[in-house]
């Protein structure tokens, strides 16, 4: 079992923008509650005036991905290594 197998296993990438959009939403909204008591207006605001918003947007996506890839890949290595016990 090698990186490769497991980053070309059937749904891994599906995988990895599900969990990684479930994360920015949930984060998100943690952030939103915590930092501004659900402040809507504030929130925008705060993280969304222009020089912040790019900002914003690339540490979502990076947090996003990373965080994704990492559950995922450790999911479907275990799908993996099962699969080989399985099999062998």
């Amino acid at each position: 079992m090698n990186f490769k197998e497991v980053i070309a296993y059937k749904g891994f990438w599906k995988s990895v923008l599900v969990l990684g959009l479930a994360f920015l939403v949930i984060y998100n909204i943690v952030d939103l509650l915590f930092s501004f008591g659900f402040d809507i207006d504030a929130f925008a605001a705060e993280k969304l005036a222009y020089p912040k918003i790019i900002r914003f947007i690339i540490a979502n996506i990076v947090g996003g991905f990373i965080y994704g890839f990492v559950v995922a890949f450790l999911q479907f290595r275990g799908k993996v290594r099962r699969e080989k016990e399985k099999n062998s």
